[in-house]
């Protein structure tokens, strides 16, 4: 007990960090990408809030698929997020609301390549204004780790574009935020890479369909 304390205890950042990062992986059979795909939607939920946005979860982990009568078949997005917004000439006050999935990839071409196109067709049929983030923490060179498909500008016939997080004008968020939130990505996903040994480049884990090999999208 008193080492795994010692590891969330005193020290510098780093040193925490990775003590955290070994305690975590400890016991056989951790996920790192599983535990990764946790870390990044907390990351979300927080630049959200700090966007000014109130979050709520809604995925498979809530109660709302039981409220809202959903299937088990049924997707859910991992948030929904909303903030006040003023119109001129409008007493009441209107709210912008956000639907979110979030989703950790090491290989973010090679998923959207081979994922891209089979995924984002279902889920645009279901949510027609989902934004898909996903969270790399190796992005293509002047790529953000936080990137963004709109399911309301995909198309099936064309490439798959991602936007950085920062540049969706719709969603208000500055690229100090993000900025921020990104070397928080590196630190604490490096050390779980290092501390699993995982790969530095890997194969994405799945979602859905299996998927189709490439490199880094741009934005449109």
């Amino acid at each position: 007990m008193r080492r795994h304390a010692e590891a969330f205890g005193g020290g510098s950042r780093n040193t925490s960090a990775r003590g955290v990062a070994h305690f975590l992986l400890s016991s056989r059979g951790v996920d790192t990408s599983a535990l990764k795909g946790r870390i990044a939607e907390a990351l979300i939920e927080n630049i959200l809030r700090r966007a000014g946005y109130r979050v709520s979860r809604v995925g498979r982990e809530t109660q709302v698929q039981r409220l809202l009568r959903i299937n088990d078949d049924d997707f859910l997005p991992d948030f929904l997020a909303w903030k006040a917004v003023s119109f001129p000439g409008r007493d009441r006050r209107l709210h912008r609301l956000l639907m979110i999935e979030v989703k950790y990839r090491a290989n973010l071409g090679a998923f959207l390549l081979r994922d891209g196109h089979p995924v984002f067709s279902q889920l645009r049929e279901q949510w027609p204004e989902l934004y898909f983030i996903l969270v790399t923490d190796h992005p293509a060179a002047g790529r953000s780790c936080f990137q963004v498909a709109d399911m309301a500008a995909y198309a099936p016939d064309r490439p798959i574009a991602t936007v950085d997080l920062h540049d969706v004008a719709d969603l208000d968020i500055f690229p100090t935020t993000v900025a921020e939130y990104e070397s928080l990505v590196r630190s604490l996903f490096s050390l779980l890479g290092a501390e699993g040994g995982e790969p530095v480049r890997q194969s994405p884990t799945r979602i859905g369909p299996d998927a189709r090999p490439a490199s880094e999208a741009t934005s449109a």
